[in-house]
């Protein structure tokens, strides 16, 4: 799209508190006004680069232009800021080195002008290294994994960068080219932030002779790349002095479903499974052992699961033995998990059932938990398969037992939507099978549904693609755990579910989610967010009605000398997500919250 002016001033604010800013070398005049939003350019808008910027700024909720040159209007002074008092940007990214040579030299101009009036940043999202970015040519070239590269973060990267462990072990498909920093005049230098071999530079930043800053990364990024994943976000906060619109979490959070009932095996031999309460194979289900090892798991992995229980499992257990050692072990260490209603006796909800039926199974349930002790929010629920969902009967019966949030499944419906007095909420399912207990058991279904015939029934289209030789367990864990990274780094709350089953015998959950643990702490020093069926609807929420005021031009938000103002012009109130308030939550090295903004009720914020 083009690059459109946006409103005009503030009123005088309503409210003041603190923001934290970092103050930079170069920083808009104590007159000057800035919009923050960031400019994003493109020379064709097909570049992985671009792609991965807009992912990223979009996942965080930043306020963004993007400017693709072969499509759009030539980019001018005026379409930069009004004069010398009021600039449009807070910071310009250039997606690859092709972008200087796609603009024309009075754009070039223009935008340089106004980075250099303005003390705006500009950021290289990927480049080739020459002179030109402050760096000596190339000295290697290649994926940065083969070339067994480990980049350390300089202490300058670790002010940049404050959530990464480092080093970082950039992945073989990251393609880079390293390059050391030239020597430099004064004003001119070039600081290294992440640096690889023979004091080499994959990310840095070139303080120009204009004085303007330019950071300079040199491997690529794409929408799912490791460097991206891990840089893009600090990479935002540094273009926007660490004071923008928009935040991020890591997010992971675990339902295990069937609590106290047992789950269907897989058939090895037959590649089916028998739905028929273990008259053909043994169904698999957890033991008092396994409750214990559960227990341990969390307080070894910081992680906490949410127990998602059918109470009938326990009740008729102990109708027909008088005992129950699973329950008694689960009940005994109730107070170590979460807890939520998952029906009384996973009936299938899907229609003819009808509203008092579906009443009845979330009310037993709900009496269950109270007569055992089990703390829950009577407020969510998780149907048995995520069914009822279409019945025409669901909305009544949610409104009657008094439900506000509904689990359903994200590969099915991403988007939540309203059922009578409810919410779904969209929960990630994972290729950790309900109906295997060991690893065998899971890997062979896993390959049976990923290869082709005569191993497997897996067709290829146009959203499937087949394996071509069948997965190891090693495989098997890598995938899924790159799998879920993706989910977990994506700004994502939606949670991850597996079933009871994968608590049992061999345990076939923990390998991943340890492999995803090990990869995760390897990275960051930030803790993962867990939140609950509730606040995951809740957030999901706020990022919706956000991203739809910003799209619709209502925010106006902008940085004036000490200050930060915005406001909204939206009919109704809107929470903003902001990095940079002096109240907020330290997460990754920088504060952010949510603030609430009030219609036509401008706030401001002191930057200190």
């Amino acid at each position: 799209m083009g690059i459109p002016r946006v409103v005009a001033s503030l009123a005088t604010a309503a409210a003041t508190v603190g923001l934290v800013a970092q103050v930079a070398s170069a920083a808009p005049g104590p007159t000057q006004r800035v919009d923050l939003k960031v400019l994003l350019v493109s020379s064709d808008g097909t570049e992985p680069s671009y792609l991965a910027w807009k992912q990223q700024l979009q996942s965080e909720g930043v306020p963004f232009d993007d400017h693709v040159i072969s499509t759009a209007p030539r980019i001018t002074a005026a379409a930069l800021a009004t004069g010398t008092t009021s600039g449009r940007y807070q910071a310009i990214v250039f997606a690859t080195d092709l972008v200087p040579l796609a603009l024309n030299a009075t754009e070039r101009a223009a935008i340089s002008s106004y980075e250099v009036a303005y003390g705006v940043r500009q950021v290289d999202a990927y480049v080739y290294p020459s002179p030109e970015e402050g760096l000596n040519y190339p000295t290697a070239a290649g994926g940065m994994g083969t070339l067994g590269l480990a980049a350390a973060l300089t202490p300058a990267g670790k002010t940049a960068f404050p959530y990464l462990v480092g080093p970082v072990s950039y992945e073989a498909t990251d393609y880079g080219f390293l390059a050391t920093p030239l020597t430099l005049a004064a004003p001119a230098k070039f600081d290294t932030l992440v640096t690889g071999p023979n004091g080499s530079s994959t990310v840095g930043v070139y303080t120009r002779p204009d004085r303007v800053l330019e950071l300079v990364n040199t491997v690529s990024v794409g929408p799912s790349t490791l460097s991206g994943q891990l840089f893009l976000r600090g990479m935002i906060a540094w273009a926007t002095e660490g004071v923008h619109l928009g935040l991020w979490r890591n997010n992971l959070s675990l339902h295990v479903d069937d609590i106290f009932l047992p789950d269907d095996r897989w058939d090895t031999v037959n590649h089916v499974t028998h739905e028929d309460d273990g008259a053909t194979l043994p169904l698999v289900e957890m033991t008092p052992a396994d409750v214990t090892r559960a227990v341990t798991w969390q307080r070894s992995s910081g992680i906490k699961l949410d127990m998602v229980f059918n109470g009938t499992g326990r009740d008729d257990q102990l109708a027909d033995t008088g005992t129950d050692p699973l329950g008694n072990a689960l009940l005994a260490n109730r107070s170590s998990f979460r807890w939520i209603n998952h029906t009384y006796s996973h009936l299938n909800l899907d229609a003819p059932v009808t509203a008092p039926d579906i009443v009845a199974e979330i009310t037993a349930n709900t009496a269950f938990a109270a007569r055992n002790g089990l703390a829950i929010d009577r407020r969510e629920l998780v149907t048995g398969e995520h069914s009822g969902l279409s019945n025409p009967a669901m909305a009544q019966a949610l409104t009657t037992a008094g439900i506000s949030w509904t689990a359903s499944d994200n590969s099915r419906q991403p988007e939540p939507y309203t059922i009578g007095s409810a919410t779904t909420v969209p929960r990630f399912p994972m290729n950790i099978y309900y109906n295997v207990g060991t690893q065998a058991e899971q890997l062979n279904e896993y390959n049976w549904i990923y290869m082709p015939p005569p191993a497997g029934a897996c067709v290829n289209s146009a959203t499937n693609t087949c394996r071509t030789t069948p997965a190891t367990w090693a495989d098997y864990v890598a995938s899924e755990t790159t799998i879920m990274m993706r989910h977990i780094l994506g700004n994502d709350p939606r949670p991850h579910y597996v079933h009871q089953s994968n608590l049992a015998e061999e345990g076939t959950l923990y390998p991943v989610i340890d492999s995803v643990l090990a990869r995760y702490k390897g990275w960051f020093n930030v803790p993962l967010d867990q939140p609950t069926l509730q606040q995951t609807s809740v957030t999901l929420a706020q990022k919706k009605a956000w991203n739809a005021a910003v799209a619709a031009g209502q925010i106006t938000a902008y940085r004036y000398g000490p200050r930060v103002f915005l406001i909204s012009s939206a009919p109704t109130n809107v929470l903003a997500p902001a990095t940079g308030p002096a109240t907020g939550y330290i997460y990754g090295g920088r504060r952010s919250q949510w603030l609430t903004l009030t219609p036509n009720r401008a706030i401001s914020f002191i930057i200190t």
